[in-house]
């Protein structure tokens, strides 16, 4: 048997007799109490290690340890640095933390990375200790995996990983990447066991368990560690050790060795946007030959901040107007088919159209919702809105939020009597998944013109910033249950004051076109441009319509005419003739100065207008709207009503036109 061997077998059969005896209560000479016994198996199992070149059993700290501290913690610290070499007294341990010990854990610091270097057997030394407890005394399943690496001895190239830096963390927010390192193994397959990270607070005024709720470690976005955020408290200086598991890096390789943190899902609202900062003070590897080695990587801290779910989620909630011929019937100015004496037939009128976006990671849950009426020519809102009439919120107006087809919540009066006012949605309760779209519509059931309102009588709807703004009116949740603040809903739709009658009649555009023609002046020698430019829309009268409508032949006019047809022109030019016919469809009147279409009947027109030859400049001819009569007074129009605010469609191509002088 060698001597080394022997000296195995004989701490072995102390450890056993000590343990064997501490376990009945016996004391071997010289130990009187548990303590002492477990100092003396802490120091037997220091000279096992020193023999063997690592430690097989680790010492449970319990508390600090500094000069004039005396017990048997002391003296199983003394026996650990006899062991590693550093304390060196001629009596041995003592059990009392003198100047000479105070040098040799200082001598252990400095030999091990742990700085400052003062002889303070605190938090970081303990960490350390824990760490390299156990190194080179690998069990049968580390001497295992060790076979499934390649190579000879191994090293490790550590790069801080540039793009994680000022990460935010967000209110229950899972697994957010916030530093990292680019590790790189050199002469040897590398398993990565174990990585002693150090939180410190920068502007941070609580504990690391205030902010987070865990701390995970990745390699190549495989999860290989993972501990509660409270394992980095005070007492230890927010630092902790995490073993890996299957953290391997083939040789020549470079992995992405990532800490991740999940905040709490009760951030103070105090502690949003506090900072800390995180340092991979300690790696720990093995090689293809079963060395052990821990190192500090020597690379620069990374700062994050902990925020308020709704900040790093990006919320937003945001509102636009729909636009298509569709949309632009409802949202554009337009007649509204009003029954002159029966509300059944005005039941879900269309009043706005638009779309509701969830930006950012969260979904967006709308509790509440609101939007604002406007009225003219009645008094009050509930004169035109069917239902109840009470002046605040115990009326039912017949309002509705329809969101993808379907609706939601129960409208209320949001204020008095006037023709301004805000309808309340409550308990609407639908949630947005995040970065979707929806479609809303605001309906109303409208009373007919028997009652209170009258034809001539216009309504709008508006979402305004008024509305957003109001907590109370519009709530809107993200994921967190917070509610989003009116910065982060933008966007005002809002429609256009919109004309009840009983007769009246929809268009719709059909084509328009710009074209240019060349024609010579009198000596037909010089080129000059003409432009000729066309829109077609189709008319149909309303099947309810009680009587004809009429519109005026005369050629259409530019805006403030009194023709049936009015238009906007652009260019520096004048147009030498304009006209308007009809193109197809059926007409049961047609005299010199009029047209007549009967209920149900749709007719199609065809606008024209022609520029001077040498014209110079950009052009373009736009519909604006269509006035009408219910009466044949030849071509003087009764009803003097815009149709539709025709400005986005019914225009033309723009046309440049040169002049050849």
């Amino acid at each position: 048997m060698s001597k080394l061997t022997k000296k195995f077998a004989t701490v072995s059969v102390t450890v056993a007799t000590v343990a064997s005896l501490a376990g009945l209560g016996i004391a071997p000479v010289g130990a009187v109490t548990i303590a002492e016994l477990q100092a003396q198996i802490a120091a037997l199992t220091a000279q096992l290690a020193s023999m063997s070149g690592g430690s097989t059993t680790c010492y449970a700290w319990t508390r600090s340890l500094t000069t004039d501290l005396s017990g048997a913690d002391v003296t199983a610290l003394q026996n650990y640095l006899i062991g590693t070499g550093h304390f060196t007294f001629s009596g041995g341990a003592t059990g009392f933390f003198g100047s000479v010990t105070q040098a040799a854990v200082a001598a252990w610091q400095t030999a091990n990375g742990v700085a400052p270097a003062a002889g303070y057997w605190g938090p970081l030394s303990q960490a350390m200790y824990a760490t390299m407890c156990g190194d080179a005394a690998p069990d049968a399943d580390e001497d295992e995996e060790s076979t499934d690496l390649e190579g000879g001895a191994g090293s490790v190239d550590y790069t801080v990983m540039s793009g994680l830096t000022n990460e935010q963390v967000g209110e229950d927010e899972e697994d957010v990447e916030v530093a990292g390192l680019k590790v790189e193994a050199g002469g040897s397959d590398i398993e990565l066991t174990a990585v002693r990270l150090v939180f410190d607070e920068g502007t941070a005024g609580a504990d690391f368990e205030d902010y987070a709720a865990e701390v995970s470690v990745w390699l190549d976005g495989e999860e290989v560690g993972r501990v509660d955020g409270d394992q980095f408290n005070d007492a230890n200086e927010f630092t902790d050790t995490i073993t890996l598991d299957g953290a391997v890096v083939d040789e020549d390789d470079t992995a992405e060795l990532v800490v991740a943190v999940s905040g709490i899902n009760n951030l103070d609202t105090n502690d949003a946007g506090d900072t800390w900062t995180v340092d991979f003070r300690s790696v720990r590897f093995r090689d293809a030959q079963g060395s052990s080695v821990s190192e500090d990587p020597a690379t620069a801290t990374r700062t994050f901040s902990f925020e308020s779910f709704a900040t790093s989620a990006d919320s937003k909630l945001d509102l636009r107007l729909t636009t298509g011929t569709n949309a632009d019937k409802i949202n554009k100015a337009h007649l509204i088919n009003t029954h002159a004496t029966d509300e059944n037939e005005l039941k879900g009128v269309p009043l706005l159209e638009f779309t509701m976006e969830a930006e950012g990671d969260s979904d967006l849950e709308v509790r509440d919702f609101g939007v604002d009426l406007v009225v003219t020519g009645a008094g009050d809102v509930d004169d035109i809105i069917a239902g109840g009439t009470v002046a605040t919120t115990g009326g039912a107006p017949e309002v509705f939020l329809e969101i993808n087809g379907e609706r939601y919540g129960s409208a209320g009066y949001n204020e008095a009597a006037a023709n301004n006012r805000e309808i309340a949605f409550t308990d609407v309760d639908y949630t947005i998944p995040a970065g979707d779209t929806v479609t809303a519509r605001i309906l109303a059931n409208l009373a007919a013109l028997d009652t209170d309102a009258d034809a001539g009588d216009t309504i709008l709807a508006q979402i305004l910033e008024t509305q957003t703004d109001d907590t109370a009116l519009v709530d809107v949740r993200d994921d967190s249950a917070t509610q989003i603040v009116d910065a982060d809903m933008v966007g005002e739709p809002t429609g256009i004051a919109s004309t009840l009658r009983d007769t009246g009649f929809d268009l719709e555009f059909v084509s328009a076109s710009a074209v240019v023609s060349h024609a010579g002046d009198v000596a037909n020698t010089l080129d000059h441009d003409q432009g000729t430019f066309k829109i077609v829309f189709s008319l149909e009268a309303w099947d309810n319509n009680d009587t004809a409508i009429f519109l005026d032949e005369d050629a259409p006019m530019e805006t403030g005419g009194t023709t049936s047809v009015l238009v906007t022109v652009t260019g520096t030019d004048t147009y030498v003739t304009s006209s308007i016919e009809r193109t197809s469809g059926s007409a049961s009147v047609e005299s010199a100065d009029t047209w007549q279409i009967l209920a149900g009947d749709n007719v199609q027109f065809t606008v024209t207008y022609v520029t001077a030859a040498g014209a110079d400049g950009l052009f373009r001819v736009t519909l604006e709207d269509i006035q009408y009569a219910v009466t044949d007074i030849d071509g003087n129009l009764s009803v003097l009503d815009a149709q539709i605010e025709l400005t986005d469609s019914f225009k033309t191509p723009e046309l440049s036109l040169n002049f050849d002088a």
